[in-house]
């Protein structure tokens, strides 16, 4: 089954430190490992083929669902991989320059208007509406999307049973609550630099 949680840890473990936490430290599930199963949008695939297991499990986080991200979030074919994986979209705004109450650039302006003194004129800047901004912004919840440049981490896991509801707190909580982890349960390697998840208010 497919767990979604928002952010990169708050305790700065990586994937891989998420993962001992999980199957060694805790103990709470096992995770999917198995390199021949693809967990997609569509479902759970054979690897390599378009023969569908089973239908996909899933469970957005509650943080998640009250930002915009829910299950419309990830496009078509989109992949999740197997075991636990922190995930980074970034999201640039762009902007342009018009003439205030048009969206015309001052070059075309003066083409459609003709000769106008600068004086008369005041510039703005505003949000560059192209078609890959639109169609990203139609994947949140609406009114949701940021209306500036951002990054979105969210960690995924996937384990091979449903997580028992104390099992699926504690890792909501070891990924979703700035808990320290026990370094004397974890090496070096199972940290990352600290990183944060820009849509959601700390």
């Amino acid at each position: 089954m497919l767990y979604i949680f928002a952010g990169f840890p708050r305790n700065t473990l990586n994937a891989g430190g998420v993962q001992h936490a999980v199957e060694t430290v805790l103990e709470l599930a096992i995770l999917e490992h198995d390199p021949a199963v693809q967990y997609r949008k569509e479902g759970v695939f054979a690897d390599g083929s378009e023969e569908m297991l089973y239908p996909i499990e899933y469970r957005m986080s509650e943080i998640c669902i009250r930002d915009g991200i829910t299950w419309d979030w990830f496009p078509e074919n989109w992949c999740f991989g197997n075991g636990v994986t922190v995930h980074k979209t970034t999201a640039n705004y762009d902007y342009k320059t018009v003439v205030h109450g048009t969206d015309l650039g001052l070059d075309a302006f003066l083409r459609k208007h003709g000769p106008t003194p600068l004086a008369d004129l005041k510039m703005s800047r505003e949000q560059s509406r192209h078609e890959g901004w639109q169609k990203y912004a139609a994947r949140w919840l609406p009114g949701t999307c940021p209306k500036e440049s951002h990054e979105v981490y969210l960690t995924w896991l996937i384990t091979t049973h449903a997580l028992a509801p104390f099992a699926y707190d504690a890792i909501r909580e070891l990924i979703e609550v700035d808990t320290p982890a026990d370094r004397t349960l974890y090496e070096d390697r199972h940290f990352s630099p600290t990183r944060r998840y820009t849509n959601v208010v700390s």
